[in-house]
């Protein structure tokens, strides 16, 4: 039928009506979206119109770009969001470095001993290794200024090493012959490695301290329980204790390493209760390596991931204390050159469906977080140099005197390090030697309790020593393997994966 034919006047009416009704729905949707327009638009405005009036009106106010960064700032507060934050340059760039594993500065892990800092480790990589400082030294000075005197701006007693400028001049002091050397360390960008501790606890027992979830940190992880296990390692200790997290997609890929192919590791859930993302194990290396996982309170996020697919699988006991309980994921959004958004994207699920919450209570009374199935009272990592809290000042200064002019005795005279048992009775017997038990008195409750306090005086003063030797010979492993007796959850973790086991501190 021909066009014209359809024009009928009979015809022309009800098309008349069909256009004139197709016009008015037009113009109601088209009054709706500028209708919702006009009212986004408003909204804009008094937000503009508030930060102007502020402006021009407040008895103290502020430039209109700050008016700005704090209105967006309180925005995110009101979303009660604990992980929302607007990032300046600096802090976007912080953060992005941590995710990326790029570290700032000298590459130095630091105790206050003494009116000194003595180095306990010194990062792979770092300006400060480039610049042949050394475990065991200890820092006296930062640019001729000790750091017993060092004081931040705000007149508090501080570690001036941090308070210098880009290129710093520490002054130490080395043993074994107590010299005072200058090194001079450019502070600067270097990797930080996801693994900060590793070895062999036992000829079969391997042990892997993984500090946290960077880019490439399941990659690094792999690599090095592959070097362990040419090294004969038939089990695995994986330390979790104070890893707050990182990438939840290197958490997925590290925990895939010791699950089968396909296994469930976790998965996502966005906004709108939309359905969960699931993610899958892609590529597996060690889905049969009898394995032990130790967390603690500050276990998060990502790794809180690696330790629930492990658990949910029955892949690993976990040993320790409940884990702080991050069951999200943020993401950084750029808003400019100058500023971004960090936001709280999506909750991530056990294997098992479970979103975590934050941990509440302490010890048997913990909620939320993993619980762990070997639950101690205290999990924490142990420094083997430290001192026994609630010392007198005396007492701790005389115990380092003592354990470091012994340790320079044993390092000048090349006492043996191996095997450990004997270099420890070696110098706990120079010791009583130098520093001799008090007088006995007549027997009753002071004497006994003279004498408790000299054999706790002469077993930290002797770990003290064997620690200063082992750093300064660098026998990562011995003080590894060492630091075991004082570390609770250390010793429970072997315990697990290898029941019966005599560790060896050769």
């Amino acid at each position: 039928m021909s066009l014209r034919r359809l024009t009928h006047p009979l015809v022309r009416v009800p098309l008349a009506v069909v256009a004139i009704g197709g016009a008015f729905a037009g113009g109601i949707r088209y009054e709706r979206e500028a209708t919702r327009s006009r009212d986004e638009w408003a909204d804009a405005r008094l937000l503009s119109t508030a930060i102007d009036s502020v402006r021009a009106n407040a008895l103290d106010s502020l430039p209109s770009d700050e008016l700005i960064r704090r209105a967006v700032s309180g925005m995110l507060r009101e979303l009660q969001d604990p992980y929302a934050a607007l990032l300046r340059p600096d802090g976007y760039a912080r953060y992005q470095g941590t995710l990326q594993g790029t570290g700032q500065g000298m590459g130095l892990v630091m105790h206050r001993d003494g009116g000194s800092y003595r180095v306990t480790r010194v990062a792979p990589g770092s300006p400060a290794l480039a610049a042949g400082v050394r475990a065991g030294d200890r820092i006296l000075a930062a640019d001729g200024v000790p750091v017993s005197a060092a004081r931040d701006s705000n007149g508090r007693v501080g570690d001036s090493t941090r308070l210098s400028a880009q290129r710093v001049r520490l002054t130490l002091w080395r043993a074994p012959h107590g010299d005072t050397v200058d090194v001079i360390v450019q502070r600067g960008a270097w990797h930080v490695p996801a693994v900060s501790e590793q070895g062999m606890l036992a000829d079969s027992v391997g042990y892997v301290r993984l500090a946290t979830i960077t880019a490439g940190a399941a990659d690094e992880l792999e690599q090095v329980v592959d070097g362990l296990r040419h090294r004969g390692a038939q089990a695995l200790v994986l330390d979790l204790r104070g890893n707050t997290g990182g990438l939840f997609e290197d958490g997925v890929r590290a925990a895939g390493l010791f699950l089968p192919r396909g296994a469930l590791v976790s998965s996502l859930i966005g906004r709108g209760g939309a359905d969960a993302q699931p993610y899958r194990v892609r590529h597996s290396r060690w889905s049969e390596l009898p394995l032990t996982v130790l967390v603690d309170g500050r276990t998060a996020s990502a790794a809180e991931v690696i330790a629930a697919a492990l658990q949910d699988h029955g892949r690993a006991l976990l040993v320790g204390a409940p884990t702080y309980g991050k069951g999200l994921v943020q993401r950084v959004v750029r808003l400019s050159p100058e500023l971004a958004l960090r936001l709280t994207t999506a909750r991530w699920l056990t294997p098992r469906g479970v979103a975590l919450e934050r941990r509440t209570g302490q010890g048997a009374a913990a909620r939320g977080g993993l619980a762990p199935d070997v639950l101690l009272d205290d999990a924490s990592r142990v420094d083997p140099a430290g001192m026994p809290v609630g010392w007198s000042a005396s007492a701790s200064r005389r115990a380092q005197l003592v354990a470091d002019t012994l340790a320079m005795r044993a390092l000048r005279h090349g006492w043996a390090t191996r095997p450990a048992p004997l270099l420890e009775a070696h110098l706990r017997d120079s010791i009583m030697t130098m520093a001799p038990a008090p007088r006995p008195l007549r027997a009753g409750r002071q004497a006994t309790a003279r004498a408790a306090a000299y054999a706790e005086w002469l077993g930290v003063t002797t770990r003290m020593a064997m620690v200063r030797v082992l750093e300064v010979q660098r026998e990562s492993e011995a003080l590894l393997r060492y630091a075991v007796r004082e570390d609770a959850a250390l010793r429970a973790g072997l315990d697990v994966v290898a029941p019966g086991l005599t560790l060896s501190r050769r």
